[in-house]
């Protein structure tokens, strides 16, 4: 008892960190907004003022964005918080970091079940160490470098891991309550509706389950089947987008490595040559299914790379802090660890989990740009419910240690490279990844709109580059424009189609300046972006990043 005590005050503690860590300074930091936050938030707006997404759709089930659709969770959960808080940063970001904190809790309790699950623990004297690992895990996924990243701003997959996590712990708890199955059921089919990736991993882990606990399932089949044929009924939208390919199914067909043949180039180069000379041993080894397989492969190993996950992270900047790695450092051996034990430790839940973890990957393995800290989002509470797992391992090797100088030293000298890699993390995300990697979120904006609201009625047009993409949403977004007005006041060159490159709305015209044509404009804006003007060009105004770069001119025609 004195421990279960214990552990409900540690557990409030983490969960009171968890959420200090993704909300302070949640308005600020990251230092900007990405056109996708913007345009998450806006069609939120939308919705809650028109009922209808920003190009008039009535509650769609893919919300159109630029050039692809987006799974619809996010934009209809954030309506509320937009309707409380307003439409700005904070209130595009809430749920995200609400997710984000559900996940620790929920990925508290999925281990909780699954060291209930082990039948064996080596000396009953070690077991208030091993029921540590559900509360050790909570608190490393709530100072993860990987989920913090993705806790702290608008993006989807974060959402779709909360439902994947404690999705999964309803059906472990629904084998012996069909109600809490069902509960479960419907968070998995949350999950798919929230982010591309979960659409692959969520029926993977599933169908694990299933097989794995197919006896449990047996004895509450008529209950449990409800819920199966329910999530079946409401995923049918999913399954009919993958056969059409269109609508939701449009990202993927622009991202992933079976798009275009730009990937097939060398091969093709081969197998041609292979032909020409006659070599059908060649031609099979060249052909294009086992060029897929071996890009595919590449992609999936990229994300067991320790460089991605421990040193720098992926190519994206607003995927990670400034030179720091998805995990930290030191969580490394104690994966290993974890991994070795789980394996030894006789559990179906085991097997679940590092089928999870190797499936995580599966969605990002298939697309361009590898490795992808958001496609692979799902990997996160399994690594650190292996760090946890490993960590306590190495206190109970240590606390059976004689020599208590030892113990000592060593717990000591953990603690302290614990300590240091932690505080590092924390310090390049909060003074030096906001100054460096402010352009990727595109921090100039909303001080460039809130410039322009003051000076605009000056000019019968103003003309604001496309260099950094998008800069329409951020007009729509910081000027709170009137859904109802936009949907019917906007247009491109008159052609029908939608035009990622160009956007008129009012006054403002969104393109890329073309400088020997836009200098003899008269009574116009200008707002260029460094490189598309002559060096000597006269500026009323400039607008710049957090490092002190120039993002915008403005310029008087």
């Amino acid at each position: 008892m004195r421990f279960e005590g214990f552990a409900r005050y540690a557990l409030l503690g983490v969960l009171l960190l968890a959420g200090f860590l993704r909300l302070y300074q949640l308005s600020s930091n990251p230092p900007g907004l990405t056109w996708d936050e913007a345009s998450l938030g806006y069609n939120a707006y939308s919705i809650l003022k028109t009922g209808k997404d920003e190009y008039g759709n009535v509650f769609p089930l893919s919300i159109r964005s630029f050039d692809d659709y987006k799974p619809p969770v996010y934009v209809y959960f954030s309506v509320p918080f937009i309707a409380l808080f307003g439409l700005n940063e904070f209130s595009v970001r809430f749920l995200s970091a609400l997710a984000g904190w559900a996940t620790v809790l929920a990925t508290y309790f999925l281990v909780y079940e699954l060291i209930t699950s082990w039948r064996f623990i080596p000396q009953r004297k070690f077991q208030t160490h091993v029921s540590l690992i559900p509360l050790v895990s909570a608190f490393l996924v709530a100072i993860s470098p990987w989920h913090l990243q993705f806790s702290r701003a608008a993006f989807e997959g974060n959402v779709g891991l909360f439902f994947l996590t404690a999705g999964i712990v309803g059906l472990i708890k629904g084998l012996n309550k069909p109600a809490v199955f069902l509960a479960g059921t419907m968070l998995l089919v949350f999950s798919m509706y929230s982010y591309h990736s979960f659409r692959v991993v969520t029926p993977l882990v599933v169908g694990m389950f299933s097989i794995l606990f197919w006896k449990d399932i047996q004895k509450n089949l008529k209950m449990i089947s409800i819920g199966a044929v329910l999530g079946i009924l409401l995923t049918i939208p999913i399954i009919l987008s993958f056969i059409m390919q269109s609508g939701a199914e449009s990202r993927l067909s622009m991202v992933t490595i079976f798009s275009g043949h730009e990937l097939l180039r060398n091969s093709i180069e081969r197998l041609e040559y292979d032909r020409s000379q006659g070599d059908w041993l060649g031609v099979l080894i060249h052909n294009r299914r086992i060029e897929y397989l071996r890009i595919a492969a590449k992609g999936y190993l990229d994300h067991w790379d320790p460089l991605f996950l421990f040193i720098r992270g992926d190519g994206g900047r607003h995927h990670h802090a400034s030179d720091a790695g998805m995990l930290y450092l030191w969580e490394l051996p104690f994966i290993l660890i974890g991994v070795i034990t789980l394996l030894f430790v006789r559990s179906k839940l085991n097997i679940l989990l590092l089928f999870w973890l190797l499936v995580a990957p599966i969605p990002s393995a298939i697309t361009t740009g590898t490795p992808h800290a958001v496609r692979a989002i799902a990997m996160i509470p399994i690594l650190h419910v292996l760090t946890a797992i490993g960590l306590v391992r190495v206190m109970i090797w240590i606390r059976q240690m004689k020599k208590r100088t030892v113990q000592a030293t060593l717990m000591v000298g953990i603690g302290g490279i614990v300590f240091m890699n932690v505080m590092y993390y924390f310090h390049q995300y909060y003074v030096h990844t906001p100054v460096e990697y402010g352009d990727f979120w595109q921090s100039a904006n909303r001080e460039l709109f809130e410039k322009l609201r003051m000076i605009e009625h000056r000019y019968e047009k103003i003309v604001i580059t496309y260099h950094y993409d998008q800069p329409y949403i951020y007009y729509l977004f910081f000027n709170k424009i009137d859904p109802s007005w936009y949907q019917n006041n906007w247009d491109t060159y008159q052609t029908g189609a939608v035009d990622r490159m160009y956007r008129r709305i009012g006054r403002y015209e969104f393109r890329n300046i073309s400088w020997a044509v836009d200098k003899s404009l008269t009574s116009t804006l200008l707002v260029a972006a460094p490189e598309e003007i002559p060096k000597n060009t006269i500026a009323i105004d400039t607008v710049r990043f957090l490092n002190g770069e120039v993002a915008f001119y403005l310029i008087n025609r």
